[in-house]
């Protein structure tokens, strides 16, 4: 769907026109349909994206909720606590949300999403990369999910991902030492804690 979405943006618009932009959508949209049609496209985005922030902070605070369930953390009681009356584990939230604010008092919208992409797609290509791995690794075990015409489809993968990852290397070289130098501040808590696999009382 996105690969169909980019191909009719660049029939409409040009590469160099879309890359000047800042709402290449509504644009293309105001193109199409007039100017009517640019704003029923902006708000079907801002829809859009108050649904993905929606999902986001639902499910985000439950990673630290979880790895603390197993003792994976430091303060583990705490970041397990849940509300009594909605059960949400309202510690792991304020935990993300000062991470969050934090983010965005050190940079920008696109510096910050920017950074994301790229650390994101260092774990995508990763997990391309297990597929061969634990394909040959563990060949008996049981996949009710398998990917379909392997191996054509992790290769394309691991190559968009590596192509990704070392591009922006090479073209924001500090963005990409940031994005790192973030990801690996969780080294240290890893090395410590991963050995302490116990159960940890859920507080009310």
């Amino acid at each position: 769907v996105y690969l169909l979405i980019n191909i009719a943006f660049l029939l409409v618009m040009s590469a160099t026109a879309l890359a000047g932009t800042d709402t290449p959508a509504s644009e293309v949209a105001t193109i199409l349909f007039g100017t009517m049609g640019g704003k029923l496209v902006s708000i079907g985005i801002l829809i859009s994206v108050f649904g993905t922030i929606n999902g986001y902070i639902m499910t985000r605070m439950r990673i630290p909720y979880a790895m603390a369930l197993v003792n994976k953390l430091p303060f583990s009681k705490w970041f397990a606590t849940l509300s009594n009356k909605s059960r949400i584990p309202y510690n792991s939230g304020i935990f993300i949300l000062l991470i969050s604010v934090i983010m965005m008092l050190v940079g920008g919208f696109n510096t910050l999403t920017d950074m994301l992409v790229f650390v994101i797609w260092i774990f995508y290509t990763m997990t391309f990369l297990a597929v061969f791995i634990l394909r040959k690794r563990e060949p008996e075990l049981i996949r009710p999910y398998k990917v379909p015409l392997y191996p054509v489809i992790p290769i394309i993968s691991l190559f968009g991902g590596a192509f990704i990852v070392l591009n922006t290397l090479f073209t924001q070289p500090l963005l990409a030492l940031c994005g790192i130098g973030l990801t690996g501040l969780g080294l240290p808590i890893y090395f410590k804690m991963r050995h302490k696999h116990t159960t940890v009382k859920v507080e009310n």
